[in-house]
């Protein structure tokens, strides 16, 4: 119970007891009936004070009240404190207290009943704290109804929140794997450029460099937005297919157009093929699609032989989709993921283990190795 509503329970007590007190004639009193009609009101108010703090004390004291009131006859300043109390009981303790109690309330008004020799205080005393009883049931109810919902929005709060964590880490992977990805392709072409003769294609090779140097640069900003603590307000949009990375979002076919771009500018000769039934699959699968071609794209340009030609096939079978990549591989190289790895220095991060981390979230399986003097990466990944 708030401190407020505490406080205006006793005030109310207070004036409560104050007010019956001045109404009684004590001069008519004998000395014991005096003692025993401010006791019993003493009883009655000062149970109704004690319900804000303690409801199980309250119910102790307004049964002593009970025995106190039949002597004097002060069923008048009982009643009304048994009725605030039997509210409060109700509604706040357990039902086997608020059993007991109902049947001791039941149990004073017979009593009171047969000492006044007057069948009418049954409906005087009993029809009262029968409806603040039914009254407490109905606070009860909204009481219960009212720390469920609390408890269930604390879950939806929690699970929520652990949802957004989980998104933000997830956009940031991503995130990280498209900046990784523009970052190995600027690197490879810049080491390309020095050997480059034809002014005209250093010229492409460049323009393809700044491409990726700001599409990397954008996506970059966009990752320090959402590992932030807070979200803060929206940062820049991310691009869209025909945007300057094309690896964020668009369909799996623009997705291959930008990946075999990139391949033709860093001296390969991709072949990309897919089917129809790449163009329908889910957003989560066709996702982690998109993430293993472009972790297979990035391998190809750093480990691929200049002038060497790259297959990528994207197929769909039933409910799954195959994710089918070969290149071959420089003397000495092994794509990232692999211990030990030449040019470690220029993985991506997650390479080939997050790639099996991912399709295996989607229940998938990824093989990968050397085969026939190439390097193959097979990603199976099922879907209903």
């Amino acid at each position: 119970m708030p401190n407020w509503l505490r406080i205006v329970v006793l005030l109310f007590a207070a004036l409560a007891l104050l007010d019956d007190l001045r109404s009684v004639d004590w001069q008519t009193l004998t000395p014991l009936t005096a003692i025993l009609t401010a006791g019993t009101s003493v009883l009655s108010y000062g149970a109704v004070a004690l319900l804000a703090w303690s409801p199980k004390a309250s119910t102790v004291v307004i049964v002593v009240g009970y025995a106190a009131s039949v002597v004097p006859d002060e069923y008048a300043a009982m009643l009304l404190g048994a009725c605030v109390v039997m509210v409060g009981v109700v509604a706040m303790l357990p039902r086997r207290t608020v059993a007991l109690f109902v049947a001791t309330s039941a149990a004073w008004i017979v009593v009171v009943s047969a000492v006044s020799h007057d069948t009418r205080f049954v409906w005087a005393l009993g029809l009262p704290l029968g409806v603040c009883a039914l009254f407490g049931v109905a606070l009860r109810f909204f009481l219960t109804q009212y720390r469920l919902n609390a408890r269930r929005l604390a879950v939806l709060e929690v699970t929520h929140q652990q949802l957004r964590e989980q998104e933000r880490l997830a956009l940031a992977r991503d995130l990280h794997d498209v900046v990784a990805h523009e970052l190995t392709l600027v690197t490879m072409q810049a080491a390309g450029s020095q050997r480059e003769q034809d002014p005209a294609a250093l010229h492409r090779t460049i323009d393809a460099m700044d491409t990726a140097a700001r599409s990397g640069l954008q996506e970059l900003r966009i990752l320090l937005q959402v590992l932030r603590d807070s979200p803060g307000p929206a940062g820049p949009a991310r691009p869209q297919a025909g945007g300057a990375s094309g690896l964020t979002t668009g369909s799996l076919g623009d997705i291959a157009r930008t990946l075999a771009s990139n391949l033709e500018h860093s001296g390969l000769h991709p072949e990309f093929t897919l089917d129809d039934g790449a163009a329908r699959l889910p957003t989560t699968v066709r996702g982690t699609a998109a993430r293993v071609m472009q972790e297979a794209t990035t391998n190809m340009i750093k480990y691929a032989p200049a002038g060497s030609h790259c297959e990528m096939q994207v197929s769909t079978s039933g409910s799954c989709v195959h994710v089918h990549a070969r290149n071959p591989v420089r003397r000495g190289a092994r794509p990232a993921g692999e211990a030990e790895a030449p040019g470690a220095e220029l993985t991506s991060g997650f390479g080939l283990p997050g790639i099996r981390e991912r399709v295996a979230l989607l229940d998938g399986s990824v093989e990968y190795g050397a085969h026939d003097a190439a390097w193959c990466l097979d990603v199976r990944i099922p879907f209903t």
